[in-house]
């Protein structure tokens, strides 16, 4: 989901011999993880060298963002009128075999990606803090194997939006209520559903009594009743 810029990257833009680069963050699993460890969170840029800035929103602090030069391309971010759900590729080329092999291993599917726009000044510094431009999730990772000036990897990340539209694959059963119940104990709605699949029930048969106190109940046959226009309110 694409955002709006905050007013000091917007008048920074404003002024002469200002630059646009653009971060990427990529939130892997932690290292930390278990039972499998991930390679942690990735922080690129499409400039040269490192720079040191922290995102505000998520509490790391100040974090090194590495360069990635001509490396590195980012889809043009798309939007429309409508809210529809577009998403951005990720490239990123001249890899090493090997990494590219690890790399695709990570669990990554689903994983957070956030893109942020800032400004540089004539001194290849940064005006203010970078603006999130984009969020959403890692969706697809694909490699170019042998391709010119070493292997690559595309990255296909779909924007927050498209949550909206996938399926969470839950039915109405008692295990997938347990996957999204917090109760406890635990919720058993459904906990006798498998047991009424073939279940057979007699709502009573003719020459029945129903047992009860008020006008028409008592012993009264079943199917002299009008079930219909019954009062169970009668005293």
């Amino acid at each position: 989901m694409s955002r709006d810029l905050a007013s000091n990257t917007a008048i920074s833009y404003s002024s002469s011999n200002v630059f646009p680069i653009t971060f990427v963050k990529l939130e892997f699993l932690p290292t930390t993880a278990t039972p499998t460890a991930g390679i942690g969170t990735i922080r690129l840029h499409n400039g040269l060298g490192t720079y040191s800035w922290a995102d505000p929103n998520d509490g790391a602090g100040v974090q090194s963002w590495l360069g990635t030069g001509d490396l590195g391309q980012i889809s043009k971010i798309q939007e429309g009128e409508e809210v529809s759900p577009y998403g951005i590729q990720l490239t990123l080329s001249g890899l090493d075999p090997d990494l590219v092999g690890e790399a695709i291993k990570e669990t990554y599917y689903q994983r957070p990606v956030t893109l942020y726009v800032g400004a540089l000044n004539d001194s290849d510094q940064l005006v203010a803090t970078p603006d999130v431009m984009w969020t959403g999730f890692m969706d697809l990772m694909s490699a170019s194997v042998g391709a010119d000036g070493g292997d690559s990897l595309v990255l296909n990340c779909e924007s927050e939006l498209a949550m909206f539209e996938r399926s969470r694959n839950l039915l109405f059963t008692n295990s997938s209520q347990q996957l999204i119940s917090l109760n406890t104990p635990p919720d058993t709605f459904f906990n006798q559903l498998q047991d009424m699949e073939d279940l057979t029930l007699a709502w009573g048969k003719k020459g029945n009594r129903i047992a009860g106190r008020g006008p028409g109940f008592d012993g009264a046959p079943f199917d002299d009743i009008d079930l219909e226009n019954l009062d169970l309110n009668a005293n």
